[in-house]
């Protein structure tokens, strides 16, 4: 999906939520971001904390939740470096959706970002209890990862069109 399409379907899904009923509702909803981060031919995942709030033990790419007044790409470079003390460098968003966190009471738009690993060793917050670098075929069959199997798979797709030569 090229940058334009996805600027498309982001429009349409804010245009959805602004003439949708729940917005009627929602005095608010929070932006969630995900970093799929990509290095060496293999993608980080992380073991969500058992003491989190929300999915404890869980595993998923990293994410978090935008700032007032951040911009998206920004937002997730942030979050990728206080998760993991990694720098990192935003390729592409890969794909946009809205859910309900938990409860109606949580609603969130998301946002998903491929981005590539520019320099650092992996040391993890409180957030995350542990980490390891999965292949994209790994990520697109772990079950655990389910809520994130449509971006992998949408990496997969850009990917075979990319020349073989190219270097992420």
């Amino acid at each position: 999906m090229g940058i334009t399409s996805w600027h498309a379907r982001t429009e349409k899904l804010f245009n959805f939520l602004r003439q949708s009923r729940y917005v009627e509702k929602m005095k608010s909803f929070h932006v969630g971001l995900a970093g799929l981060i990509e290095k060496n031919d293999k993608f980080l995942v992380l073991r969500r904390s058992a003491d989190k709030d929300f999915a404890p033990d869980s595993w998923e790419p990293v994410t978090g939740r935008l700032e007032a007044e951040e911009n998206p790409k920004d937002g997730i470079l942030r979050e990728i470096e206080e998760e993991t003390r990694i720098k990192a460098q935003v390729v592409m968003p890969v794909d946009t959706w809205f859910l309900f966190r938990a409860s109606k009471e949580f609603p969130m738009i998301f946002i998903a970002f491929w981005c590539k690993h520019v320099k650092g060793k992996v040391k993890l917050s409180w957030e995350h209890s542990e980490h390891k670098w999965i292949t994209l075929s790994e990520a697109i069959g772990e079950p655990a990862l389910q809520h994130f199997h449509r971006c992998f798979k949408r990496i997969k797709k850009i990917k075979q069109h990319l020349p073989k030569d190219f270097v992420l």
